[in-house]
Protein backbone atom coordinates (compact mmCIF):
# COMPACT_ATOMS: atom_id res chain seq x y z
CA UNK A 1 0.00 0.00 0.00
CA UNK A 2 1.64 4.04 -0.77
CA UNK A 3 1.29 6.07 1.90
CA UNK A 4 -1.09 8.67 1.27
CA UNK A 5 -0.10 11.49 -1.08
CA UNK A 6 0.12 15.20 0.46
CA UNK A 7 -2.09 17.57 -0.59
CA UNK A 8 -1.13 20.19 -3.13
CA UNK A 9 -2.69 22.42 -1.57
CA UNK A 10 -0.70 21.82 1.41
CA UNK A 11 2.73 22.68 -0.74
CA UNK A 12 1.30 25.56 -2.62
CA UNK A 13 0.98 27.32 0.71
CA UNK A 14 3.94 26.51 1.73
CA UNK A 15 6.11 27.85 -1.00
CA UNK A 16 3.21 31.25 -0.91
CA UNK A 17 4.31 31.84 2.83
CA UNK A 18 7.94 31.42 1.75
CA UNK A 19 7.53 33.84 -1.22
CA UNK A 20 6.02 36.77 1.11
CA UNK A 21 8.61 36.92 3.44
CA UNK A 22 10.47 39.87 1.99
CA UNK A 23 7.26 41.78 1.73
CA UNK A 24 6.46 41.03 5.63
CA UNK A 25 10.15 41.82 6.29
CA UNK A 26 9.60 45.17 4.57
CA UNK A 27 6.44 45.91 6.48
CA UNK A 28 7.79 45.32 9.53
CA UNK A 29 10.94 47.69 8.57
CA UNK A 30 8.45 50.67 7.47
CA UNK A 31 5.98 50.18 10.76
CA UNK A 32 9.62 50.44 12.80
CA UNK A 33 10.65 53.59 10.90
CA UNK A 34 7.18 54.84 11.38
CA UNK A 35 7.34 54.34 15.25
CA UNK A 36 11.18 54.85 16.32
CA UNK A 37 12.52 57.28 13.71
CA UNK A 38 11.76 60.41 16.10
CA UNK A 39 13.88 58.97 18.51
CA UNK A 40 16.64 57.64 16.31
CA UNK A 41 16.23 61.40 15.67
CA UNK A 42 17.51 63.11 18.86
CA UNK A 43 19.88 60.53 19.18
CA UNK A 44 21.86 60.99 16.31
CA UNK A 45 21.66 65.14 16.49
CA UNK A 46 22.86 64.50 20.32
CA UNK A 47 25.66 62.61 19.08
CA UNK A 48 26.19 65.31 16.34
CA UNK A 49 25.33 68.18 17.34
CA UNK A 50 25.35 68.09 20.85
CA UNK A 51 21.90 68.31 23.00
CA UNK A 52 21.00 71.79 24.24
CA UNK A 53 23.34 72.36 27.80
CA UNK A 54 25.15 68.62 27.29
CA UNK A 55 28.58 67.64 25.65
CA UNK A 56 28.42 66.25 22.25
CA UNK A 57 30.63 63.42 20.70
CA UNK A 58 32.31 64.64 17.43
CA UNK A 59 34.77 62.47 15.55
CA UNK A 60 38.13 64.07 14.84
CA UNK A 61 39.93 62.64 12.87
CA UNK A 62 43.77 63.14 14.60
CA UNK A 63 42.12 62.35 18.15
CA UNK A 64 39.64 59.93 18.12
CA UNK A 65 36.56 61.55 19.82
CA UNK A 66 36.47 64.54 21.87
CA UNK A 67 33.81 66.59 24.28
CA UNK A 68 32.70 69.94 22.95
CA UNK A 69 30.07 71.73 25.00
CA UNK A 70 27.35 73.33 22.51
CA UNK A 71 24.03 75.02 23.83
CA UNK A 72 21.09 75.84 21.33
CA UNK A 73 21.71 79.67 20.40
CA UNK A 74 18.46 81.53 19.16
CA UNK A 75 18.41 84.51 17.44
CA UNK A 76 20.13 87.27 19.34
CA UNK A 77 17.72 90.86 19.65
CA UNK A 78 19.14 93.96 20.83
CA UNK A 79 17.14 96.90 21.72
CA UNK A 80 19.06 100.10 23.40
CA UNK A 81 18.17 103.35 23.76
CA UNK A 82 20.64 105.91 23.54
CA UNK A 83 18.39 109.02 22.81
CA UNK A 84 17.31 109.47 26.38
CA UNK A 85 18.44 112.53 27.83
CA UNK A 86 18.91 110.64 31.46
CA UNK A 87 20.38 107.08 30.96
CA UNK A 88 21.50 104.85 28.08
CA UNK A 89 19.21 101.37 27.97
CA UNK A 90 20.04 97.93 26.20
CA UNK A 91 17.70 94.90 26.38
CA UNK A 92 19.45 91.84 24.86
CA UNK A 93 17.73 88.44 24.49
CA UNK A 94 19.72 85.30 23.36
CA UNK A 95 22.42 83.92 23.96
CA UNK A 96 24.48 86.60 26.79
CA UNK A 97 27.43 86.32 28.59
CA UNK A 98 28.97 88.30 31.30
CA UNK A 99 32.34 88.58 32.39
CA UNK A 100 32.51 90.89 35.28
CA UNK A 101 36.44 90.70 35.38
CA UNK A 102 36.88 92.51 32.03
CA UNK A 103 33.32 94.71 32.41
CA UNK A 104 32.27 92.80 28.79
CA UNK A 105 29.34 91.73 27.99
CA UNK A 106 29.06 89.07 24.61
CA UNK A 107 25.63 89.12 22.37
CA UNK A 108 25.99 85.09 20.74
CA UNK A 109 24.94 84.80 17.35
CA UNK A 110 24.15 81.11 15.61
CA UNK A 111 26.00 82.61 12.75
CA UNK A 112 29.69 81.55 12.21
CA UNK A 113 30.73 85.10 11.31
CA UNK A 114 28.87 87.38 13.68
CA UNK A 115 28.11 90.67 12.15
CA UNK A 116 25.38 93.45 11.62
CA UNK A 117 23.26 91.13 9.19
CA UNK A 118 23.41 88.47 12.00
CA UNK A 119 21.92 90.47 15.10
CA UNK A 120 18.78 92.82 15.42
CA UNK A 121 20.43 95.29 17.10
CA UNK A 122 17.97 98.72 17.19
CA UNK A 123 18.51 102.30 18.99
CA UNK A 124 22.26 102.76 18.63
CA UNK A 125 23.59 105.74 18.69
CA UNK A 126 24.03 107.75 15.19
CA UNK A 127 28.17 106.75 14.37
CA UNK A 128 27.79 103.87 16.75
CA UNK A 129 29.17 99.88 15.70
CA UNK A 130 26.97 97.45 15.86
CA UNK A 131 29.02 94.39 16.54
CA UNK A 132 30.97 96.49 19.12
CA UNK A 133 29.87 99.02 21.65
CA UNK A 134 30.21 100.54 24.75
CA UNK A 135 27.62 101.63 27.64
CA UNK A 136 27.86 103.37 31.26
CA UNK A 137 24.50 101.73 33.42
CA UNK A 138 23.98 104.77 35.24
CA UNK A 139 21.20 107.58 35.24
CA UNK A 140 23.52 110.68 35.07
CA UNK A 141 24.84 110.70 31.65
CA UNK A 142 24.68 114.30 30.96
CA UNK A 143 26.88 114.49 34.28
CA UNK A 144 30.46 114.57 32.51
CA UNK A 145 32.24 115.05 35.92
CA UNK A 146 30.25 112.21 37.63
CA UNK A 147 30.16 109.90 34.16
CA UNK A 148 34.11 109.84 34.29
CA UNK A 149 33.94 107.37 37.51
CA UNK A 150 31.40 105.30 36.60
CA UNK A 151 32.45 101.70 34.87
CA UNK A 152 32.01 101.22 30.74
CA UNK A 153 30.81 98.25 29.85
CA UNK A 154 31.90 96.93 26.65
CA UNK A 155 28.97 95.08 24.03
CA UNK A 156 30.36 92.30 21.50
CA UNK A 157 28.60 90.32 18.91
CA UNK A 158 30.34 87.57 18.66
CA UNK A 159 30.20 83.91 16.89
CA UNK A 160 30.15 80.89 19.00
CA UNK A 161 33.34 79.98 19.11
CA UNK A 162 34.57 83.08 19.90
CA UNK A 163 32.58 83.83 23.02
CA UNK A 164 33.89 82.99 26.76
CA UNK A 165 32.56 79.28 28.20
CA UNK A 166 29.83 79.95 30.60
CA UNK A 167 30.83 78.96 33.98
CA UNK A 168 27.75 80.12 35.99
CA UNK A 169 24.02 79.69 34.34
CA UNK A 170 20.99 81.82 35.58
CA UNK A 171 17.67 81.08 34.82
CA UNK A 172 16.61 84.75 35.94
CA UNK A 173 16.94 87.57 33.52
CA UNK A 174 19.75 90.26 34.88
CA UNK A 175 19.93 93.52 35.08
CA UNK A 176 23.09 95.33 34.43
CA UNK A 177 23.99 98.41 36.49
CA UNK A 178 26.55 100.83 38.70
CA UNK A 179 26.14 101.46 42.42
CA UNK A 180 28.72 104.37 41.88
CA UNK A 181 28.36 107.74 41.63
CA UNK A 182 26.63 109.90 43.62
CA UNK A 183 25.91 107.08 45.91
CA UNK A 184 25.49 108.13 49.96
CA UNK A 185 23.90 111.04 48.64
CA UNK A 186 20.22 110.30 50.57
CA UNK A 187 18.71 112.08 47.56
CA UNK A 188 20.63 110.56 44.62
CA UNK A 189 20.66 106.92 46.53
CA UNK A 190 16.61 107.23 45.64
CA UNK A 191 16.69 109.48 42.47
CA UNK A 192 19.78 107.42 40.48
CA UNK A 193 19.27 103.85 41.94
CA UNK A 194 16.19 102.77 43.80
CA UNK A 195 13.33 104.33 41.68
CA UNK A 196 15.00 103.33 38.63
CA UNK A 197 15.46 99.87 39.88
CA UNK A 198 12.54 99.94 40.70
CA UNK A 199 10.70 101.10 37.30
CA UNK A 200 13.48 98.72 35.55
CA UNK A 201 12.96 95.08 37.43
CA UNK A 202 9.83 95.44 39.71
CA UNK A 203 7.25 93.93 36.61
CA UNK A 204 9.58 91.00 36.78
CA UNK A 205 8.20 89.97 40.50
CA UNK A 206 11.71 88.90 41.90
CA UNK A 207 12.76 86.70 39.27
CA UNK A 208 15.86 89.03 38.14
CA UNK A 209 19.43 88.63 38.74
CA UNK A 210 21.33 91.87 40.15
CA UNK A 211 24.87 92.21 38.16
CA UNK A 212 26.73 95.18 40.25
CA UNK A 213 29.45 97.36 38.54
CA UNK A 214 31.14 99.20 41.93
CA UNK A 215 28.61 97.37 44.11
CA UNK A 216 28.91 99.33 48.19
CA UNK A 217 28.31 96.37 50.93
CA UNK A 218 26.89 98.93 53.33
CA UNK A 219 24.46 100.38 50.36
CA UNK A 220 22.78 96.79 49.85
CA UNK A 221 22.68 96.64 53.75
CA UNK A 222 21.01 100.16 54.31
CA UNK A 223 18.47 99.30 51.79
CA UNK A 224 17.76 95.64 52.17
CA UNK A 225 14.00 95.80 52.30
CA UNK A 226 14.41 97.74 49.34
CA UNK A 227 16.34 95.45 47.08
CA UNK A 228 14.81 92.13 48.57
CA UNK A 229 11.30 93.31 47.20
CA UNK A 230 12.96 93.52 43.91
CA UNK A 231 14.73 90.24 43.76
CA UNK A 232 14.67 86.90 44.92
CA UNK A 233 18.60 86.28 45.14
CA UNK A 234 21.72 88.52 45.90
CA UNK A 235 23.20 90.63 44.21
CA UNK A 236 26.69 90.14 42.52
CA UNK A 237 29.34 92.13 42.82
CA UNK A 238 30.73 92.14 39.19
CA UNK A 239 34.05 93.54 40.74
CA UNK A 240 34.21 90.85 42.45
CA UNK A 241 34.03 87.79 40.01
CA UNK A 242 37.18 86.08 39.12
CA UNK A 243 39.27 85.88 35.85
CA UNK A 244 37.45 83.19 34.53
CA UNK A 245 33.93 83.62 35.93
CA UNK A 246 31.47 83.93 32.71
CA UNK A 247 27.70 84.24 33.71
CA UNK A 248 25.08 83.11 31.68
CA UNK A 249 21.93 84.55 30.27
CA UNK A 250 18.91 84.40 28.20
CA UNK A 251 18.09 87.91 28.84
CA UNK A 252 19.13 90.96 30.11
CA UNK A 253 18.93 94.62 30.32
CA UNK A 254 22.24 96.99 31.04
CA UNK A 255 21.59 100.22 32.53
CA UNK A 256 18.24 100.97 34.60
CA UNK A 257 15.33 103.58 32.96
CA UNK A 258 15.37 106.72 35.19
CA UNK A 259 12.21 108.83 33.82
CA UNK A 260 12.34 112.47 35.81
CA UNK A 261 13.72 113.36 39.09
CA UNK A 262 12.28 111.47 42.16
CA UNK A 263 9.45 110.24 39.76
CA UNK A 264 8.27 107.96 37.44
CA UNK A 265 6.26 108.19 33.49
CA UNK A 266 3.73 105.19 34.05
CA UNK A 267 3.27 105.52 29.77
CA UNK A 268 6.82 104.66 29.66
CA UNK A 269 7.10 102.13 32.41
CA UNK A 270 6.28 98.63 32.30
CA UNK A 271 2.86 97.80 33.23
CA UNK A 272 2.48 101.57 33.79
CA UNK A 273 4.23 101.59 37.49
CA UNK A 274 3.50 104.51 38.66
CA UNK A 275 4.75 106.43 41.92
CA UNK A 276 1.55 105.39 43.60
CA UNK A 277 2.42 101.76 42.49
CA UNK A 278 6.06 102.29 44.31
CA UNK A 279 4.50 103.81 47.54
CA UNK A 280 2.63 101.39 48.45
CA UNK A 281 5.66 99.28 47.48
CA UNK A 282 7.81 101.14 50.35
CA UNK A 283 4.57 100.68 52.89
CA UNK A 284 4.81 96.72 52.01
CA UNK A 285 8.37 96.52 52.83
CA UNK A 286 8.69 99.05 55.59
CA UNK A 287 5.30 97.72 57.23
CA UNK A 288 4.00 101.17 57.03
CA UNK A 289 0.61 101.50 58.84
CA UNK A 290 -0.60 104.55 57.02
CA UNK A 291 -1.60 104.80 53.75
CA UNK A 292 -3.67 108.13 53.77
CA UNK A 293 -3.25 111.12 55.97
CA UNK A 294 -5.81 112.40 58.38
CA UNK A 295 -8.58 114.47 57.17
CA UNK A 296 -9.16 117.42 59.25
CA UNK A 297 -12.60 117.83 58.61
CA UNK A 298 -13.06 114.54 59.81
CA UNK A 299 -11.28 115.25 63.21
CA UNK A 300 -14.55 117.52 63.76
CA UNK A 301 -16.78 114.96 64.34
CA UNK A 302 -14.61 112.87 65.86
CA UNK A 303 -10.94 111.54 67.07
CA UNK A 304 -8.84 109.73 65.07
CA UNK A 305 -7.55 106.07 66.02
CA UNK A 306 -4.97 107.67 68.12
CA UNK A 307 -7.17 110.04 69.85
CA UNK A 308 -5.56 113.15 68.34
CA UNK A 309 -7.46 116.07 67.97
CA UNK A 310 -4.92 117.57 65.72
CA UNK A 311 -3.14 117.20 62.59
CA UNK A 312 0.86 116.24 63.12
CA UNK A 313 3.55 118.14 61.25
CA UNK A 314 6.95 117.42 61.04
CA UNK A 315 9.65 119.98 60.07
CA UNK A 316 12.85 118.67 59.36
CA UNK A 317 15.25 120.48 61.03
CA UNK A 318 18.83 120.20 59.21
CA UNK A 319 22.32 119.88 61.06
CA UNK A 320 23.98 121.26 58.07
CA UNK A 321 23.47 124.74 55.94
CA UNK A 322 20.14 125.82 54.98
CA UNK A 323 18.77 124.85 58.69
CA UNK A 324 15.97 126.84 60.02
CA UNK A 325 17.67 129.84 62.78
CA UNK A 326 14.90 131.01 63.97
CA UNK A 327 12.91 127.27 64.42
CA UNK A 328 11.47 127.88 67.44
CA UNK A 329 9.49 130.61 66.39
CA UNK A 330 8.03 128.80 63.58
CA UNK A 331 7.04 125.57 65.68
CA UNK A 332 4.90 128.46 67.49
CA UNK A 333 3.49 129.48 64.92
CA UNK A 334 2.40 126.09 63.82
CA UNK A 335 0.91 125.39 66.81
CA UNK A 336 -1.01 128.22 66.74
CA UNK A 337 -2.16 127.55 63.03
CA UNK A 338 -3.38 124.15 64.99
CA UNK A 339 -0.30 121.72 63.89
CA UNK A 340 0.49 118.93 66.72
CA UNK A 341 4.77 120.20 65.69
CA UNK A 342 7.77 117.82 65.68
CA UNK A 343 11.30 118.50 64.24
CA UNK A 344 13.81 116.01 63.95
CA UNK A 345 16.32 115.62 61.09
CA UNK A 346 14.93 112.21 60.22
CA UNK A 347 17.56 109.79 59.74
CA UNK A 348 20.06 110.88 62.75
CA UNK A 349 17.80 111.69 65.69
CA UNK A 350 19.10 113.09 68.90
CA UNK A 351 21.09 110.49 71.37
CA UNK A 352 21.13 111.00 75.16
CA UNK A 353 25.23 111.59 76.43
CA UNK A 354 25.42 107.78 77.87
CA UNK A 355 24.40 106.01 74.85
CA UNK A 356 26.85 107.93 72.21
CA UNK A 357 29.05 105.37 72.74
CA UNK A 358 26.27 102.17 72.35
CA UNK A 359 26.03 104.43 69.28
CA UNK A 360 29.05 103.86 67.80
CA UNK A 361 29.45 99.99 68.11
CA UNK A 362 26.39 99.96 66.40
CA UNK A 363 27.55 102.16 63.46
CA UNK A 364 29.90 99.64 62.84
CA UNK A 365 27.36 96.68 62.34
CA UNK A 366 26.69 96.30 59.17
CA UNK A 367 22.66 96.55 59.97
CA UNK A 368 22.94 100.11 61.48
CA UNK A 369 21.64 101.87 58.38
CA UNK A 370 19.28 99.09 58.01
CA UNK A 371 17.49 100.07 61.44
CA UNK A 372 17.96 103.79 60.64
CA UNK A 373 15.96 103.35 57.42
CA UNK A 374 13.28 101.53 58.91
CA UNK A 375 13.33 104.13 62.19
CA UNK A 376 12.95 107.12 59.77
CA UNK A 377 10.20 105.20 57.14
CA UNK A 378 8.15 104.86 60.49
CA UNK A 379 8.73 108.31 61.88
CA UNK A 380 7.59 110.12 58.56
CA UNK A 381 5.11 107.54 57.98
CA UNK A 382 3.30 108.94 61.47
CA UNK A 383 2.98 112.77 59.90
CA UNK A 384 0.18 114.37 57.64
CA UNK A 385 2.61 117.38 56.94
CA UNK A 386 5.86 118.16 56.59
CA UNK A 387 8.26 121.58 55.94
CA UNK A 388 11.88 121.41 54.91
CA UNK A 389 13.99 123.51 53.57
CA UNK A 390 15.35 122.54 50.17
CA UNK A 391 17.66 119.47 50.48
CA UNK A 392 18.13 115.65 51.02
CA UNK A 393 15.67 115.78 54.01
CA UNK A 394 12.90 116.24 51.70
CA UNK A 395 13.28 112.66 50.30
CA UNK A 396 11.40 111.62 53.28
CA UNK A 397 8.31 112.72 51.43
CA UNK A 398 8.42 109.09 49.91
CA UNK A 399 7.39 107.51 53.12
CA UNK A 400 4.65 110.41 54.02
CA UNK A 401 0.61 108.73 53.46
CA UNK A 402 -1.16 109.57 50.73
CA UNK A 403 -2.88 113.38 50.74
CA UNK A 404 -0.11 114.62 53.10
CA UNK A 405 1.49 118.02 52.48
CA UNK A 406 4.51 118.70 51.58
CA UNK A 407 5.75 122.29 51.73
CA UNK A 408 9.15 123.03 50.88
CA UNK A 409 10.84 126.07 51.53
CA UNK A 410 13.16 127.43 48.83
CA UNK A 411 16.43 129.25 49.44
CA UNK A 412 17.69 132.51 47.69
CA UNK A 413 19.71 132.25 45.21
CA UNK A 414 16.95 131.50 41.92
CA UNK A 415 16.61 128.25 42.93
CA UNK A 416 12.95 127.45 42.87
CA UNK A 417 12.77 125.99 39.12
CA UNK A 418 15.33 123.44 40.35
CA UNK A 419 13.41 122.94 43.52
CA UNK A 420 9.98 121.93 41.62
CA UNK A 421 11.82 119.69 39.52
CA UNK A 422 13.03 117.98 42.25
CA UNK A 423 10.97 118.25 45.29
CA UNK A 424 7.54 119.98 43.98
CA UNK A 425 6.61 117.29 41.26
CA UNK A 426 6.78 113.64 43.02
CA UNK A 427 4.48 114.68 46.06
CA UNK A 428 1.77 115.13 43.19
CA UNK A 429 2.42 111.91 41.32
CA UNK A 430 2.23 110.45 44.82
CA UNK A 431 -1.39 111.90 45.61
CA UNK A 432 -0.25 114.27 47.82
CA UNK A 433 -0.10 118.22 47.98
CA UNK A 434 2.52 120.37 47.45
CA UNK A 435 3.10 124.22 48.79
CA UNK A 436 6.38 125.71 47.97
CA UNK A 437 7.33 129.06 49.96
CA UNK A 438 10.73 130.37 48.39
CA UNK A 439 12.17 132.61 50.59
CA UNK A 440 13.35 137.16 50.12
CA UNK A 441 16.62 137.83 50.90
CA UNK A 442 15.90 139.07 54.21
CA UNK A 443 15.04 135.73 55.36
CA UNK A 444 18.19 134.77 54.27
CA UNK A 445 21.58 135.01 55.99
CA UNK A 446 23.15 135.67 53.16
CA UNK A 447 22.03 139.32 53.84
CA UNK A 448 24.23 139.60 56.69
CA UNK A 449 27.13 138.47 54.93
CA UNK A 450 26.93 140.64 51.68
CA UNK A 451 25.96 144.34 50.96
CA UNK A 452 21.87 144.85 50.65
CA UNK A 453 23.06 145.95 46.81
CA UNK A 454 25.44 143.15 46.26
CA UNK A 455 24.73 140.53 42.98
CA UNK A 456 24.47 137.20 45.11
CA UNK A 457 21.37 139.43 46.49
CA UNK A 458 20.23 140.73 43.97
CA UNK A 459 20.57 138.87 40.84
CA UNK A 460 21.97 135.57 41.40
CA UNK A 461 21.92 134.59 37.58
CA UNK A 462 25.01 135.29 36.48
CA UNK A 463 26.36 133.13 39.49
CA UNK A 464 24.36 130.19 37.88
CA UNK A 465 25.61 131.38 34.27
CA UNK A 466 29.58 131.35 35.56
CA UNK A 467 29.10 128.01 37.20
CA UNK A 468 27.05 125.09 39.17
CA UNK A 469 29.90 124.67 41.72
CA UNK A 470 29.60 128.36 42.70
CA UNK A 471 26.24 127.77 43.24
CA UNK A 472 26.78 125.11 45.01
CA UNK A 473 28.95 127.10 46.85
CA UNK A 474 27.27 130.13 48.14
CA UNK A 475 23.38 129.93 47.97
CA UNK A 476 23.66 125.83 48.75
CA UNK A 477 26.90 126.05 51.14
CA UNK A 478 26.56 129.52 52.93
CA UNK A 479 23.13 129.99 53.84
CA UNK A 480 20.35 129.42 56.50
CA UNK A 481 17.18 130.34 56.51
CA UNK A 482 15.34 132.79 59.11
CA UNK A 483 11.43 132.68 58.18
CA UNK A 484 8.98 135.55 58.36
CA UNK A 485 6.50 134.01 60.46
CA UNK A 486 4.02 136.51 59.62
CA UNK A 487 4.69 135.80 55.94
CA UNK A 488 4.86 131.92 56.51
CA UNK A 489 1.53 132.04 58.45
CA UNK A 490 -1.10 131.83 55.36
CA UNK A 491 1.22 128.55 54.29
CA UNK A 492 0.48 126.81 57.26
CA UNK A 493 -2.88 127.61 57.17
CA UNK A 494 -2.69 126.32 53.79
CA UNK A 495 -1.56 122.98 54.34
CA UNK A 496 -4.29 122.68 56.98
CA UNK A 497 -6.96 123.95 54.62
CA UNK A 498 -5.35 120.80 52.01
CA UNK A 499 -5.84 118.51 54.61
CA UNK A 500 -9.55 118.49 54.24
Amino acid sequence: MKPPARSNSSKKQGRGALCNLPLLLLIGAIQFLVIYSPAIDRYMVMITKGKPGFPSLLMDGRRGFKLVEEEAIPPPRVRCDFADPRSDVCELEGAIRVRGSTSEVFVVSPSPGAGKADVNVTGLAPGMNATTWTIQPYTRKGEARVMRGITTLTVRVVAARDAPPCTVRHDAPAVVYSNGGYCGNYYHDFNDNIIPLFVTARHLGGEVQLLVAQKQRWWFSKYREIVDGLTNYDAVDLGGDGAGEVRCFRRATLGLRSHKDLSIDPRRAPRNLSMVDFKRFLMWRYALPREHAIRTDELLEEEDAAGRKKPRLLIVNRRSRRRFVNLPEIVALAEEVGFEVTTSDVMSPPVPPEKKEKQKEKQMNSDSGQARMADASALVNSFDAMVAVHGSGLTNLVFLPMNAVVVQVVPLGRMEGLAMDEYGVPPRDMNMRYIQYNITAEESTLSEVYPRAHPVLLDPMPIHKHSWSLVKDIYLGQQDVRINVRRFRPVLQKAIRLLR
